[in-house]
């Protein structure tokens, strides 16, 4: 087995820590981490994000690594022209399985249309997959490219005839999802057991820590909350807690900590910065707090499945009349709203056994 495992050649495309520890996840729930692993890292606007994918690369014994760098503003074929170049030099490999992490970069749609593949997985993008599959993936019949607009097709056309001259083929093909919320999609769906975090906690855990565990979020600094809003769960939080817990404030590698990092301390929240995701470095230290605290974070969901009734979470919803509000807010696509979006999350709430609360 061991041999065909470094017969396979597989290529990840990412953009995100989190999308890359899914990936990892999928080569370690198949007994694929000793394949011929080649590494997209598109990342580069993002100096902490770069930092967290490093660190994972290690996991990896057989990988190449390709970093790319496309601009996010000005001409168009300026910024095809990194990834075109790129999939020209994939192109006599062939891959047993390519994986994305993020139906929003269109890059990495168009590259695993381009080259010669078996096997198309879309791994979670977090919490945010669940709005994925509702507005986009299904109504493709999980058929790659997907449009994610409806709205300029000048532009779409203009971009279409730039990818055909620099020698992108965009050929239809069929993708399976690999997350962990299940969808009624039949084999389109596999199940993400988080197989590779489980080995890496302690089985020998009696209880969790009496810690409280915060995951930060910049939702104040993209306006999708005020800053006011913001204190008044995080002042919920300390108002509700146990006396004997430890409060932990996982920060985010957006958030502005400038801002807010007086009053957390003032709140009495212990201030953590990691390179590495929240799920991983808890496993890393062997810590499984009493409760996990969020707003419509990815980790909620992640840390129930791992530990399911050993721990509480609780997920922050934002008040209805803002939450109204961001339904005029168009979020990676003109075919859904960041209220689309935020209601697919706590829709899965009861689902996980994830209690819903507003600030009090």
């Amino acid at each position: 087995m061991a041999n065909s495992q470094k017969q396979k050649k597989i290529l990840l495309l990412v953009s995100s820590p989190f999308q890359y520890w899914c990936a990892q996840e999928y080569l370690h729930q198949f007994g694929l981490e000793r394949g011929m692993v080649s590494v997209v890292n598109a990342a580069t606007f993002c100096d902490n994000s770069m930092n967290q994918i490093e660190k994972l690369h290690k996991r990896l014994p057989n990988l190449s690594i390709h970093t790319l760098a496309i601009p996010k503003q000005g001409d168009l074929e300026e910024r095809i022209k990194p990834y075109a170049y790129l999939t020209e030099e994939l192109s006599s490999e062939v891959f047993d399985f390519v994986l994305l992490g993020d139906l929003r970069q269109i890059w990495m749609q168009d590259v695993a249309c381009s080259i010669n593949a078996d096997n198309i997985v879309l791994v979670d993008d977090g919490a945010a997959t669940n709005v994925f599959v509702e507005k986009l993936i299904a109504p493709a019949q999980f058929t790659l490219p997907i449009s994610l607009h409806e709205q300029s097709p000048t532009r779409k056309q203009e971009a279409l005839n730039i990818k055909e001259k620099l020698g992108l083929q965009l050929n239809q093909k069929r993708f399976t999802l690999y997350s962990v919320f299940p969808f009624d999609s039949g084999h389109s769906v596999v199940q993400n057991r988080l197989s590779a975090l489980k080995s890496m906690f302690d089985k020998n855990v009696e209880k969790p820590a009496e810690e409280i565990h915060f995951i930060g979020s910049p939702v104040a600094e993209k306006g999708i909350v005020t800053a006011q809003d913001y204190e008044e769960i995080l002042r919920d939080v300390v108002r509700v807690a146990s006396p004997n817990s430890t409060l932990f404030y996982f920060a985010h590698r957006a958030e502005n900590l400038v801002a807010k990092g007086q009053l957390l301390k003032d709140l009495g929240f212990k201030i953590e910065i990691h390179d590495e995701p929240y799920e991983l470095i808890c496993a890393k230290q062997n810590r499984v707090p009493q409760q996990i605290v969020g707003m419509h974070s990815t980790s909620l969901f992640n840390m129930k499945i791992l530990f399911g009734d050993r721990i509480d979470a609780t997920c922050y919803k934002i008040n209805k009349a803002k939450l109204k509000e961001l339904g005029e807010v168009m979020w990676g696509s003109d075919k859904f709203t960041l209220k689309d979006h935020i209601e697919s999350i706590y829709r899965r709430l009861d689902e996980f056994n994830i209690t819903a609360r507003y600030p009090s």
